[in-house]
């Protein structure tokens, strides 16, 4: 359904009972990204999905899309909701997401999950390299960058069917807040809040992700006090589609200390 949220019209689905669960998809995803985990943890826990701001259903606003009024969206939906807590998982851009939030809405957090994240960008990656991904976007049709995302993000060999699924989403994207939100993603720069990060975090990446390595979760690992850290088998950037059913079981095995009542009820084992 569609709310007015910060200005917007933000696009959300609300399902399940219990603890609360707050997934944020990563740049060109969208809510639908992850039904493979609402299906999941739907059976213990009250999932949150959305659109983000200037992805497929909601709204663009006039606003520049940076990681900062992207947080202040989803705390606004938490508010709309009456939702004051929640355990966040955050793909990629959700990652970047989810530390954002930690600045000054750590409070509203009872555990992060970061899955084929970063916490900085390499200069390769921020500088340069940024300015020709950009030019890219803004020369190629989105149907090309659709195909040239999708072949990035998943494993050599993933099946066709799953292939098209995840292209056929980058594909979806209007041009002007992806080239915004691309920008803010990779000169995102976390490195000087991560000894502040008090909350418990579970960091996941995909054994063949080379978009954002597993060299970028170690160093997660390394920074965030008591941090753990888990390599999902099969899959690349796209973890929580190409093998959901390792990624399900092990943010099951995370959250099951927090909240066992809920995890009692999923159907991971």
């Amino acid at each position: 359904m569609k709310r007015s949220v910060n200005g917007i019209d933000l696009y959300y689905e609300d399902c399940g009972t219990g603890p609360v669960m707050v997934f944020v998809h990563g740049l060109g995803e969208n809510a639908g990204s992850w039904k493979y985990q609402v299906a999941c943890f739907k059976a213990g826990f009250r999932t949150i999905t959305m659109d983000l701001r200037g992805h497929h259903r909601s709204e663009d606003g006039d606003l520049f899309i940076t990681m900062a009024l992207l947080a202040t969206d989803i705390i606004a939906l938490m508010d709309l909701l009456e939702i004051d807590k929640a355990h966040f998982v955050g793909l990629s851009m959700g990652g970047l997401i989810c530390q954002e939030l930690t600045i000054n809405h750590q409070h509203r957090m009872k555990t992060m999950t970061l899955s084929d994240a970063a916490g900085f960008y390499p200069e390769s990656m921020s500088g340069a390299g940024l300015e020709e991904r950009l030019e890219r976007i803004r020369t190629l049709p989105m149907a090309e960058i659709g195909r040239l995302v999708g072949a990035a993000a998943t494993r050599p060999g993933i099946d066709k069917e799953t292939l098209e699924e995840i292209t056929g989403m980058f594909q979806m994207n209007r041009k002007t807040p992806y080239l915004q939100a691309t920008r803010s993603t990779l000169t995102a720069d976390y490195r000087q809040i991560h000894h502040a990060i008090g909350i418990p975090t579970f960091i996941m990446v995909g054994a063949l992700d080379l978009v954002t390595p597993i060299a970028f979760s170690q160093f997660l690992n390394r920074a965030i006090q008591h941090s753990r850290m888990t390599i999902i088998p099969r899959a690349a950037h796209m973890s929580k589609i190409e093998n959901h059913q390792d990624y399900n079981k092990r943010l099951a095995e995370f959250l099951a200390p927090y909240e066992p009542d809920a995890f009692r009820r999923l159907p991971v084992r």
